[in-house]
């Protein structure tokens, strides 16, 4: 099997819908120091344990606490196998699973990366990295994350397989009257909207369907706000504010003072956003600390 199917089949944790990207995130990590010129294994305390919390906590749901030893170690045990431990096995697993904690990580000088002809591929075919890379940031957030993603990792702006469907746009800004549900912007130039766009709100990731009721029209602004879990809306359309969210005068004026405000709804309230779907957007994307 090549390496990217198997990359491509890797299991993530699952309890319904919940988002856990840490996998997804490790490899976007251990492929973007490759890329620099970065050696075959990384050391768990020095190399992996703040970088990858930082990227849960900046890219995945709000936890009270976040576990970049995860994927760290639960890469190794894939059914197609492309990932390979050193130093781990005099580590004592923890009594609800096989995983071992942190401190036997550390204590033991785990390393762990790509196996030895899983990483020979990829240095030897500079492509395969950007190709699998691409793969995973498209498979995992949404399109305002995607850019920042391939920029953020060191790796080529990658937008030609971005699947979209051509009504959902259309039948949210016309259900919100191309206008921004919580501030209003509504620019246009000869009837045609500028800076008007449709959010998901439950991911098309994590099978969020492309209907109005999943939909919202926002600035490019509050669309981006949304997707990084700066906003949200409660169950009675109003603004929800991370606490997190800081800045200065335009903050204040383009986030804090729409907090509890209701959002501008549709006419149509069959195209209210769904309960469900703002119900996930608050517990997997939503700041809330």
């Amino acid at each position: 099997m090549e390496l990217i199917d198997k990359i491509q089949t890797i299991s993530r944790w699952r309890r319904g819908d919940q988002r856990a990207p840490h996998k997804p995130l490790m490899l976007l990590y251990a492929l973007s120091q490759y890329k620099q010129g970065h050696e075959r294994l990384f050391q768990f305390e020095s190399e992996v344990d703040n970088q990858v919390k930082e990227l849960l906590v900046q890219y995945g749901p709000s936890r009270k606490a976040y576990h970049p030893e995860y994927p760290f170690w639960r890469l190794a045990n894939e059914k197609d196998p492309f990932w390979e431990l050193k130093n781990g096995e005099e580590c004592i697993p923890r009594k609800s699973n096989t995983d071992p904690k942190k401190s036997e990580l550390i204590k033991y000088n785990v390393m762990a990366g790509f196996d030895a002809s899983s990483y020979e591929s990829l240095i030897s075919n500079p492509e395969m990295i950007e190709k699998i890379a691409s793969k995973l940031i498209q498979d995992n957030f949404p399109d305002t994350l995607q850019e920042e993603l391939f920029i953020r990792f060191g790796f080529e702006v990658d937008t030609s397989t971005k699947q979209r469907d051509p009504n959902f746009r259309k039948n949210v800004l016309r259900a919100y009257n191309y206008r921004c549900a919580v501030c209003g912007f509504d620019l246009a130039l000869d009837t045609v909207p500028i800076g008007i766009e449709a959010a998901h709100i439950k991911w098309k990731q994590y099978s969020g369907p492309c209907e109005v009721s999943n939909g919202i029209a926002l600035c490019s602004i509050h669309h981006k706000a949304l997707d990084k879990g700066v906003i949200a809306f409660d169950n009675d359309f109003r603004v929800l504010v991370s606490p997190g969210t800081a800045g200065g005068v335009m903050v204040e004026r383009l986030i804090w003072e729409y907090e509890n405000k209701a959002i501008n709804l549709p006419r149509d309230s069959s195209s209210y956003p769904s309960q469900v779907s703002l119900g996930w957007h608050v517990r997997e994307v939503f700041k809330t600390s």
